[in-house]
């Protein structure tokens, strides 16, 4: 009788226990990061471009107008190639002459006008541990020893391509251990009427330019978004930002030139790793599944927008990156002042995604010139009938009616950050201002924070894992395995009880011997 009151005690002892163990699967929340824009932090760190940093009015760190006859530049983009990080810069400005010989637009060795662009780099990346100090920029240099004018030649060495007003090298990429650049040509305002002042037109056509010998010359390769119509308002690829995914694959988001130059959405293609040579094989989206798989197309008149902008798509300049410390792509560009929406101010916006193909986030406002500083300060507030008066010193007299802007946002990808104990990250990035004609480096904190959506743990202390090509999410069970480990506590303890009850119950029933 006894040993099966003892048999039934343990029984009932252990039953919490075993109900526990024998917890079906779960739901538990995976964690996805909520990126969010910490008000104010965007802040410029440097002008990159010309003699006088005019803000604060003292050198730059370049001094591009003494050492290579460079007063001005436009754009920006930025990509490391052997060892060095390159900028590539349209539109430039050069001082009338140079080391005493004439080195104007139409000067020799310079190619008769058609060719104003600009290629610099910084070779020591590797010691340099953070841009909060600007980079001092080199260039490729002409006969004269002033900066050189790219070039993209044909088979036979001549100009495969013109890169006049809004033609120039757009992004580049290194691969194969080769540099390939796309630049736009084939403005649509030429030859008639040309470009004018608030009518500059844009280029409608991209090509790829290959390099062995770190930008000073460049061969034509292939055509990389041509348009069907006269004004190129059909090429998707004009604009583009180029990023390597770490799924084998070169991933190019892009947009509209010609007349939907800033008035585009977001396009994607990508090509193996190692194919650049060719634009074969390239695919583009098309469209994404409902579990998140993407569908690609091989015709760039399949390619679909990623999203739309509200009330009408304003991308124009665009930079992408894979931020590495919160598992996410992130997307700028630069949406115009006649987009503003109460939610989003215009200037540089900001989308987020954990996936080249999205979904992307809705656009936040990263920088606004007036809300974070830039206009009077480094930005040029126009002086006309609404503001008679110049609030900064940072115009030539003929542009004092010209306000400035903010756009080209590329990232400087290398130095990007993270703070462990704040949980933010900060990227840098650079931005062209117009008046000034000229770029300045920025950089701007964001923060991760999870947001919770439904999933399904398997087993008590086990890790959940969302892998795709290009990201890895873990999210480790932590509170559920800390509520079934309570509930194993709180079994054992009741189980202990259980026992001594029982034993004190048995003992009290014993016969006791004198």
């Amino acid at each position: 009788m006894l040993i099966r009151r003892l048999g039934l005690l343990f029984l009932l002892a252990f039953l919490p226990c075993s109900i526990v163990l024998a917890m079906p699967e779960t739901q538990v929340t995976s964690v996805s990061p909520v990126v969010s824009y910490v008000v104010g932090s965007s802040q410029k760190v440097c002008q990159l471009t010309g003699e006088t940093d005019l803000q604060f009015n003292r050198p730059t760190t370049s001094q591009t107008e003494t050492r290579y006859g460079l007063v001005s530049a436009d754009l920006g983009y930025s990509f490391e190639h052997d060892g060095k990080l390159f900028f590539l810069f349209g539109d430039t400005g050069p001082t009338p002459t140079f080391n005493g010989k004439p080195n104007l637009d139409k000067d020799p060795p310079r190619d008769n006008g058609l060719d104003n662009d600009a290629i610099g780099y910084v070779s020591n990346i590797a010691s340099i541990s953070s841009l909060d100090q600007c980079v001092r920029l080199d260039f490729t240099v002409d006969s004269i020893g002033a900066y050189k004018n790219p070039v993209v030649l044909n088979a036979q060495g001549q100009p495969a391509i013109k890169l006049r007003i809004d033609e120039m090298p757009i992004a580049g990429i290194s691969d194969a251990d080769r540099m390939f650049v796309i630049f736009g040509t084939d403005n649509y305002v030429y030859p008639t009427p040309g470009p004018t002042r608030g009518a500059l037109g844009f280029s409608t056509r991209t090509v790829v330019g290959v390099s062995g010998d770190d930008a000073n010359t460049f061969h034509f390769l292939y055509n990389f978004s041509k348009p069907t119509n006269q004004e190129g308002s059909d090429a998707k690829f004009i604009n583009t930002a180029i990023a390597e995914g770490q799924d084998g694959f070169i991933y190019f988001w892009g947009t509209g030139g010609g007349k939907s130059y800033r008035h585009s959405p977001v396009f994607l293609a990508r090509k193996p790793v190692g194919s650049m040579s060719s634009l074969n094989p390239i695919e583009y989206l098309h469209a994404v599944n409902d579990d998140g798989t993407p569908v690609f197309a091989t015709s760039e008149s399949d390619a679909t927008p990623l999203f739309h902008d509200s009330p009408v798509d304003c991308a124009g300049e665009i930079g992408v990156e894979w931020n590495q410390f919160i598992h996410s792509w992130v997307m700028l560009y630069n949406c115009r002042e006649e987009e503003n929406t109460q939610a989003n101010l215009s200037g540089i916006w900001m989308r987020v995604a954990q996936e080249p193909w999205g979904p992307w986030s809705s656009p936040q406002t990263i920088f606004n010139a007036a809300r974070d500083g830039g206009l009077c300060h480094f930005i040029h507030r126009a002086v006309d009938q609404q503001n008679p008066t110049p609030c900064d010193n940072l115009s030539t007299p003929d542009r004092m009616g010209m306000g400035g802007g903010n756009y080209a946002p590329y990232f400087i990808s290398r130095y990007t950050t993270f703070d462990q104990i704040r949980e933010t990250s900060t990227f840098y990035y650079t931005m062209a201002t117009f008046n000034p004609y000229t770029q300045v480096i920025m950089k701007t904190t964001i923060q991760s924070s999870p947001e919770a959506t439904t999933g399904t743990t398997q087993t008590v202390g086990q890790t959940s894992k969302t892998s795709t090509p290009n990201s890895v999410t873990t999210t480790e069970s932590v509170e559920i395995a800390a509520l079934n480990n309570t509930w194993l506590v709180i079994a054992a303890v009741v189980a202990m009880v259980v026992v001594a009850v029982g034993f004190y119950l048995l003992r009290r029933k014993r016969p006791t011997n004198i």
